[in-house]
């Protein structure tokens, strides 16, 4: 059983074009109206279910946020809080490389796109290599600050492995071509629900 959610498990399978601007707009809708936060929550879910297998699993880091603001106020801005990281859990489960693709296709600087890019990648790598390391704790019964070690070590070698590949096959991000997939009827739903909701906060 895997404490945190996957790369994998979190693959949207969206188009990045639309899925960015879908999110950009549902963000702002958010900030701009609060009371736009559980329909945005219920659009993300009702998209991508696995967002809501991810909050599950957050269950214990959202726990102390309800109690933080039952103690420091701001109990109103909850729901907002859980919007918001639905947003980034959708995100998350996009195609890294898409992620850059379309940022350049929105006239983004190559090396901003694949900076996004990369660190999408590293994230979701580093997630995986969580799970991995938290399956064998059960087995070699190391300690919470071990496994904190141990991952910050992986982090580093995938960091550096990475970087050297890239020099390795002369990485020239202003050589890159930009490629799209064209959008189908769920992205076209996705965006449109999303300007929908985006009017909405505005009135």
């Amino acid at each position: 059983m895997k404490i945190f959610w996957s790369s994998a498990t979190m693959s949207s399978r969206f188009e990045a074009r639309t899925a960015l601007i879908s999110t950009l707009l549902l963000s702002l809708s958010v900030l701009v109206d609060q009371r736009m936060s559980l329909p945005i929550l219920i659009l993300t879910v009702a998209f991508n279910f696995n967002v809501l297998k991810a909050l599950a699993k957050l269950t214990p880091l959202i726990a102390f946020y309800v109690v933080s603001c039952l103690f420091l106020g701001g109990v109103d801005k909850i729901l907002t809080m859980v919007a918001l990281l639905s947003l980034f859990l959708f995100l998350y489960g996009l195609n890294p490389e898409e992620v850059g693709f379309a940022l350049m296709y929105f006239r983004f600087p190559p090396r901003f796109a694949y900076s996004i890019c990369i660190s999408l990648r590293l994230l979701q790598n580093v997630s995986n290599d969580l799970n991995n390391l938290l399956q064998l704790k059960k087995l070699e019964r190391f300690s919470y600050l071990e496994l904190l070690k141990r991952l910050t070590n992986i982090a580093i070698i995938r960091a550096i492995s990475m970087a050297e590949s890239l020099k390795s096959r002369s990485f020239d991000l202003d050589m890159r071509i930009s490629h799209v997939s064209k959008p189908n009827l769920k992205d076209y739903a996705l965006l449109f629900s999303s300007i929908i909701l985006a009017l909405l906060s505005l009135l």
